[in-house]
Parts: C-alpha cells; structure tokens; sequence
C-alpha cells in the first residue's frame, strides 16, 4: 500500500517530523529462513544518511540530499527491513528533550505536553506510537535509552564501534554509538545482528550475576523509579539470579557527567568549528553558546575531564569482571512536561556505558504511572550476551 509519511505525522501524535517522503510498504509475512527483519518497517534519526534526502541534523536548514545510505540502514534494507523515513531530534544532538529551536517540540505518545527525552526522542516516538516496529538513534551519553525510558520501551546502545558510524553526522566522537529502539529485546537484537560489524558466538549463563553499583547511593532517585527499581532486583531474585552490591569506587556519578559533558562540547566545538562565528550558520544561539564554551576550555581543564573520563571507565571496567551484568535504573526520574527545566542528573546513570564503550540496553518495567527504564550493562564487546540476558529479564517483568 502507499503511504505518505505526512499522513503518519497527522494520525501519530508527536511525529513532527517523523517521515519526508512517500514509500511503498509490501505487507507480506517474514520467511525465518531469509531474515526476522523481513517486511519490517523501521525509521531513522535524521542524523543518520539516506541515500537521496538531506540528513538534517536537527540544525536550521538542510544539507545537499546525501550519495548513500549510511551502512547501518543499508545493511537492515539488505536484510529486508523496510525504510519509512526519517525521526525528529534535538538540534545537532545535544540536547535532552527532543525540544528543537528550528522545528519544535516531540511529543510523549504516553502523556499530552511531556517530552520523549533526547536526542533521540522522535525515534521513540515512532516506536511507541506503533508506526514502526524499530528505529535507529544516536546515543552520545544516554540518548537511545533515555528515550527509550521515558517513552516504555527498549533501547539499545551497541559496544563503541560493534556498529559502524560511517554516514553519521558526528556530535562527540569518541563517545557516539549508533544504536536501536525498538517494540522488544527481540527486535532490537535482530537489528543489531543485521547491523553489526561482526558476528559472534557467546554462552549466556541460564542464571545471571547482576551487579548494582555501590555509587547509585549518590544518584538521587524519584521515589517511584527507587521502588520500581527495588521491585524489579526482587523479581530477579526470585528467578534465581544472584543480585549484589559491587564497588565502582572511581564512578563518582555528577563528577563523570559534568566530565563527559565538557568532552562533548570540545569535541563538538570541533565538529561546528567553521560555523561558530558565522551569523548565517543555521544554529541557534544557544547552541552556539555550548559549543563556543567548548572552543574555550582551557588545556588543563580538558586533562582534568579526560583523567575523570579514565577513572569511570576503569571502575566499570573492574565491576563488569566481577559480574554477567550491572543493573541500574536508567534514569533517575520519569518523563517530565516540557515546561519544566531538565533536570540536571538526567544522564548520570547512562554516562558511563559511554565512557566505557560498553554495550547496555534499557527495558521497561512495570510501573504505576508513567514508564521506567531499568537498564543493564555489561562488558565491552559482548552485546549478544547481553541481549541474550536482557531478553530473558524482560520476560521475568512480563515484556516481550
């Protein structure tokens, strides 16, 4: 059938702009024998390249239309996935609301005047409103699982470079992960195995060691994401997982986020360098600002982010090879309307998978009100263990 993505936008709260083209989606059942993705429609973060359209970025106009596909979609259309179009983000990828100065706000399907989260919020949106079985995001600090969080359902941050970043407008570098938000573990798994670059083979214990880090304790947590929270480790445990407390001595939570953050703004600064000063640049002025404060940071103000940047690493690192996994809530707090400021400790919880180019996955957990991510992390490189793990615990919480 033909489908015009504007007609999506009208029927689908909080598309913005969720398509910018027509397409033509053949209904058929998939064949287990070709590929689960088969027929599957999925829809990509405008930060990502489609060969044809202008990966716009978030950013006040739009580029000349890209050559190709970035590899990360041309290998899910190979696998038979079934392009929709493009997702609404924050502005160039830094931001947490999915709230862009050029274009507006992305609403929370879950709750009229409430953000997705960013950056990747319009991809959530796809996902939770059912206009698309899958999407891809970008995740620079929490911006897969974020959303992912607050719009109830799964969000998937690959190992740094499992996933290639070829074809993506760059926000940070060395922190950047293409990444999946999707209706289910499942599906997020069959995206990333299309996707990656590199198959492998790992055992997945039938009964996991979960590990909470001591520093959560220095996270202040809403009340109904602590008692989610505690509900979910019990359920756990009466699966038959063993759950305990490990130190992560050198994760001192707001100290590596405020770290990370400088590291983005450097970075990025870099990124937009020729465009800081230019009064015709089509970013706004906030923008300009963060990225402005980034040209400026001192040498030795930079040492000092990169060597907190290495002490949370190392600490995840060490508490990684002493468990199968690390439980964490995935934010602190629930969506929030978009009158209200972010709040500052949004991305503590997922900042050190980044830091540490870990794989982690956030999955709903029941809740009483609005969704809540519980998240799990495990060791560099060993994502299908991790989704093996995430599947199995998402079925413990009655998800799919």
């Amino acid at each position: 059938m033909a489908v015009r993505l504007a007609d999506v936008n009208e029927q689908r709260r909080g598309f913005r702009r969720m398509v910018a083209l027509e397409f033509q989606l053949h209904v058929r059942t998939p064949d287990p024998a070709r590929s689960p993705l088969t027929g599957v429609p999925f829809a990509v973060k405008e930060n990502i390249d489609i060969g044809g359209f202008p990966t716009q970025a978030g950013l006040g106009r739009a580029p000349p239309p890209a050559d190709a596909d970035a590899p990360c979609v041309a290998r899910l259309r190979a696998a038979g996935a079934v392009l929709v179009g493009q997702t609404a983000m924050d502005e160039a990828a830094l931001g947490s609301s999915n709230d862009n100065p050029h274009y507006g706000r992305t609403m929370n399907p879950r709750r009229a005047g409430y953000t997705p989260g960013g950056s990747s919020g319009g991809s959530a949106v796809a996902v939770a409103s059912g206009a698309v079985r899958f999407a891809l995001g970008t995740d620079t600090l929490g911006s897969v699982r974020i959303p992912a969080a607050y719009c109830g359902i799964v969000g998937f941050k690959p190992s740094f470079d499992r996933v290639p970043s070829i074809g993506v407008k760059r926000l940070a570098p060395s922190l950047d992960h293409v990444g999946v938000l999707a209706e289910s573990v499942d599906m997020a798994a069959a995206a990333f195995d299309a996707m990656a670059q590199d198959a492998r083979k790992l055992d997945t214990p039938s009964r996991a060691v979960i590990g909470v880090p001591d520093s959560l304790s220095a996270v202040d947590l809403e009340p109904a994401v602590h008692n989610a929270f505690e509900r979910a480790l019990k359920t756990l445990r009466e699966r038959g997982d063993t759950v305990r407390v490990v130190p992560t001595p050198g994760w001192i939570p707001v100290t590596a986020r405020k770290a990370a953050f400088l590291l983005i703004e450097v970075e990025a600064a870099a990124v937009y360098l020729n465009w800081l000063d230019d009064p015709q640049a089509p970013l706004s002025a906030r923008l300009k600002e963060f990225l402005r404060y980034g040209r400026d940071c001192s040498p030795e103000r930079l040492a000092g982010a990169r060597a907190e940047v290495s002490r949370c690493r190392v600490a995840i690192e060490e508490a990684l090879a002493e468990v199968d996994v690390l439980a964490l809530p995935t934010c602190p707090q629930v969506a929030f309307p978009f009158e209200m400021k972010t709040p500052l400790n949004q991305a503590e919880l997922t900042t050190p998978a980044n830091l540490a180019g870990a794989p982690a996955i956030s999955i709903p957990i029941p809740a009483e009100d609005l969704p809540i991510g519980f998240q799990l992390m495990a060791a560099r490189g060993t994502d299908e263990r991790l989704l093996a793990i995430a599947a199995r615990t998402a079925s413990a919480f009655g998800a799919a």
